[in-house]
């Protein structure tokens, strides 16, 4: 006897051989023909299958039957997966249109939706205890779940208190961050002294912590950071155009104050208004130093006078399209940052040609910018 399922494929299997041989009379396309023919055979082996398992019926005298089939199982339980690999691919082509990054985000999301989708539905399915299907599930993926998710939330936190500290202005930054200190010791405190606290209020408690800087650091995110001034830097003090008498905030407790340098080519002096060098190996005070050429040569300067002032290095000029219509003369100077009355600086020359080239600007000296009256100490480039 046929069942309900066989009625309905061996309907469809006639009706596919029918349509075969109208279309076969009427058109003759072997295409269609052939299309049709495949229906039919599909249509067929589907109706034997179906008369040969009887619909998947059980007999109502078939008790193992009935309590192992599919249809005694418990349905599935909801799931968030799915809504979750749906927004993962959402945010898909937003990425294609913001940055990569959210495209490779949208990809992991998708990879941990379906993932974690798969798990369930094999879990739910292993047996008819829900209770040991949870436990299967959990014996999977809890011990990729929980560190992966702690690292996250931790991530996120500390990014969100980053956000919140750079956000905040600068006397207000160390009592936030000692007031959240002290209320998560405080806190923690509690929990240890008073075991017999709910988990629900420990729970609620750590979320709406979590929620509240997370919240608060989206928000320092969005507003920006707080107004910074910039600072002046030491390397901008020693281009051209700052190597004048002006004083910046990169000359107050400048990084290359000294005390003393061993391998000195010559300890400069500026004393009573007038400069001096003191050369190793050479009685007296000189106004001429010899250095090498394309060699460091280290020079340590000294200001025994009132004032900040620099020590300027002129090494004549270097030549921009030199023999062209067009030439330019570039000052090339080398200068300490400003030393204050007892400071000390250590200064770094390496003169590329000799003295000798007046080409490029010789005599070469070393001054003070805004005191001519100190004088000059004259430099000989073999």
């Amino acid at each position: 006897m046929f069942t309900t399922g066989s009625k309905l494929f061996l309907g469809g299997s006639v009706l596919a051989f029918a349509g075969t041989l109208i279309y076969s009379g009427i058109h003759g396309g072997p295409l269609g023909t052939i299309g049709l023919v495949t229906a039919t055979i599909v249509f067929a082996f589907l109706t034997g299958i179906n008369f040969w398992v009887r619909d998947s019926n059980v007999s109502s005298m078939d008790t193992a039957g009935i309590e192992s089939s599919p249809a005694a199982h418990a349905a599935p339980g909801r799931s968030m997966w799915p809504m979750i690999g749906g927004l993962g691919l959402a945010l898909i082509p937003v990425g294609l249109v913001v940055g990569r990054a959210i495209t490779w985000l949208a990809v992991i999301v998708m990879i941990i939706a379906t993932v974690e989708w798969m798990v369930q539905g094999w879990s739910e399915g292993a047996s008819s205890d829900p209770v040991y299907n949870a436990g299967v599930r959990k014996r999977i993926l809890h011990p990729l779940e929980l560190p992966i998710l702690g690292a996250v939330g931790l991530g996120l936190i500390i990014f969100s208190f980053s956000r919140i500290m750079l956000r905040l202005p600068k006397a207000g930054g160390p009592v936030v961050f000692g007031g959240i200190g002290a209320a998560v010791l405080l806190f923690g405190a509690l929990f240890a002294t008073k075991r017999n606290i709910a988990r629900s209020l420990v729970v609620t408690l750590c979320t709406v912590g979590a929620v509240g800087i997370v919240g608060a650091g989206v928000a320092s995110a969005v507003a920006g950071p707080r107004h910074v001034t910039k600072h002046e830097i030491a390397e901008k003090t020693l281009t051209v155009d700052n190597c004048t008498a002006d004083h910046t905030e990169a000359d107050d407790h400048s990084s290359r104050a000294i005390a003393g340098k061993s391998n000195l080519a010559a300890t400069i002096v500026l004393e009573n208004g007038k400069l001096h060098a003191d050369v190793i190996g050479v009685n007296g005070a000189q106004q001429t130093i010899t250095i090498p050429r394309s060699n460091d040569s280290y020079i340590r300067f000294q200001n025994k006078d009132s004032g900040k002032v620099r020590l300027v290095a002129n090494l004549g000029y270097d030549l921009i399209n030199p023999g062209a219509s067009n030439e330019v003369k570039v000052p090339d100077v080398v200068c300490t940052q400003a030393v204050t009355k007892g400071g000390a600086q250590f200064l770094i020359v390496n003169p590329p040609r000799p003295s000798s080239a007046t080409k490029f600007g010789a005599p070469y000296s070393f001054t003070i910018p805004g005191l001519d009256s100190a004088g000059s100490i004259a430099i000989e480039v073999p």
